[in-house]
């Protein structure tokens, strides 16, 4: 399995992140997710006040290969409101994808997920 940190792969410009296509995706050894688990970390026994921790292991295979990689993020509020925030946001910026038909396509199978159902 390669080691993570070597794993090329990039979004640039010519625009941001929000430009409509504005980025250019380098997908050569992108993962392609298959697996996602998260948990909660929580805080020392004797840390009183202490935030728990989010932990989120993203899986999967790398493009244009047979290898495949497990890496564990662990943040807090504000990294689980970040990631939150992108991507509804991301609904809102889609130019190639209609945004509504986007939004209820995720919100089908995030209830099929909560139900237990399988998504394939």
């Amino acid at each position: 399995m390669k080691d993570p940190r070597n794993i090329p792969g990039s979004m640039s410009g010519p625009g941001g992140p929000h430009d409509i296509g504005g980025v250019v995706l380098d997908t050569r050894n992108a993962v392609l997710m298959e697996t996602v688990s998260v948990s909660t970390i929580d805080p020392d026994r004797g840390a009183r006040g202490q935030a728990s921790a989010i932990t989120l292991v993203l899986g999967g295979r790398i493009n244009q290969t047979k290898e495949r990689v497990s890496v564990l993020f662990i943040f807090g509020t504000d990294g689980a409101a970040a990631i939150i925030t992108e991507l509804v946001g991301l609904l809102g910026r889609s130019g190639n994808v209609d945004g509504p038909q986007l939004m209820a396509d995720l919100l089908e199978r995030a209830a099929t997920m909560a139900a237990g159902g399988d998504l394939s």
